[in-house]
């Protein structure tokens, strides 16, 4: 498919009136941007099916939700990784409920319900919207090959539509008046710009100035709950037109009190190269001092004990990280500690551009090695 860079996307999304394709007043461009920049790494959530008694436990306490939501003030839909959901933590008011998005690591031991059953409706969603607004997909991805982008563009339009019409589906079952917190889970990324649901989403990752969620993008209408001063600053820079709210959520996950503490650890990303890269290490030292935390979409099976598997890891429990590109990157940088990254030279990847993202008003250091047993030598050296 067709890479551009971000200067280059906004340019031809003002030449053909890219934002212009809407359903329900929903933009359905915004799924199109990544696949198409060149600065990043398309990592696809696979989708496990879950078992019929947990869909049905699910489809029970949703339904039992709907018909009681409008005694709860605020309603949370978030991803089930610990950072985020200390902002379900932090709220004070009792009257809060939270449905959870199942990752691979299961961090979360409070009350919840899944998010399976609205999971399932969105993929019906899906299924319906292509065949209801065929003519419609038919004309867009017409158009888009006539200005001249890749026939694999079509599948996120198909994707676009069906978030579109089960966004409309949610603004007819769920109360308008409570306020929706949400990230990547439930609600669809398009709800930013017609905020049907009375909604705030919350920043999950860093946003920098090629972010294609963020950066050059239609007025946003509901608000954005940053965990950083610094995010509102590069917002403001970059025109991003939305009410923003700041809570350092992210910092006090990371200052809690641990007795947790890790030598070495390795952050993966959904990248071959890099998951092969890790496997032939690890079988070929066997080490007992480094230990890996999954990306939420790596699903690769490194074939080692499980005791060398960590999850949500902060900066004061890791003596020496080791990543690529992973935002992981910024929770160590907002400390000033050093990372070690393991250069795979991705072909579309400046990576020291890329760690400039990272490494502005920090004393941090990015040592980068493009060899898993080189980094492992120097740390051993450092550590003598």
């Amino acid at each position: 498919m067709q890479k551009l860079s971000m200067n280059e996307l906004v340019t031809f999304e003002k030449k053909y009136s890219l934002w212009e394709y809407q359903l329900f007043n929903y933009p359905l461009w915004i799924h199109c941007r990544e696949p198409l920049l060149n600065t990043g790494i398309m990592a696809e959530r696979r989708i496990v099916r879950p078992r019929l008694s947990t869909m049905f436990k699910s489809f029970i306490f949703t339904i039992k939700f709907l018909l009681t939501q409008k005694k709860y003030d605020k309603v949370f839909f978030l991803m089930e990784r610990s950072e985020l959901l200390e902002i379900y933590k932090e709220e004070k008011n009792t009257k809060k409920i939270l449905f959870l998005n199942p990752e691979q690591e299961k961090v979360y031991k409070g009350n919840y319900i899944s998010s399976d059953f609205f999971s399932f409706l969105r993929l019906i969603s899906r299924k319906i919207s292509f065949v209801l607004f065929y003519k419609k997909y038919i004309n867009i991805a017409e158009h888009l090959e006539i200005i001249g982008l890749d026939k694999g563009l079509n599948k996120y339009i198909k994707i676009a539509m069906g978030d579109a019409f089960f966004l409309k589906l949610l603004s007819f079952i769920l109360w308008k008046k409570n306020e929706k917190i949400y990230t990547g889970a439930v609600i669809p990324m398009g709800e930013k710009f017609v905020n049907i649901l009375n909604s705030y989403e919350v920043q999950h990752g860093v946003i920098h100035p090629e972010h294609p969620g963020y950066i050059s993008i239609p007025p946003v209408m509901n608000t954005l709950i940053l965990y950083a001063k610094r995010y509102e600053t590069i917002l403001m820079k970059y025109g991003y037109k939305g009410n923003l709210s700041i809570q350092e959520y992210k910092k006090t996950f990371f200052e809690r009190n641990t007795d947790r503490s890790y030598t070495i650890v390795i952050y993966t990303q959904p990248l071959k190269s890099m998951q092969e890269g890790i496997y032939k290490f690890l079988h070929k030292y066997r080490p007992t001092n480094v230990f890996i935390q999954k990306h939420p979409k790596d699903y690769f099976d490194y074939k080692i004990d499980d005791k060398f598997f960590v999850s949500a890891t902060t900066p004061f429990e890791v003596e020496y990280p080791i990543m690529y590109l992973s935002s992981i990157i910024e929770n160590f940088t907002l400390y000033d500690k050093d990372c070690y990254i393991y250069d795979v030279k991705h072909s579309s990847i400046d990576i020291k551009t890329f760690l400039n993202i990272y490494t502005s008003d920090t004393e941090s250091q990015m040592i980068i090695m493009s060899s898993l047993d080189k980094i492992y030598t120097t740390i051993q050296s450092r550590m003598l």
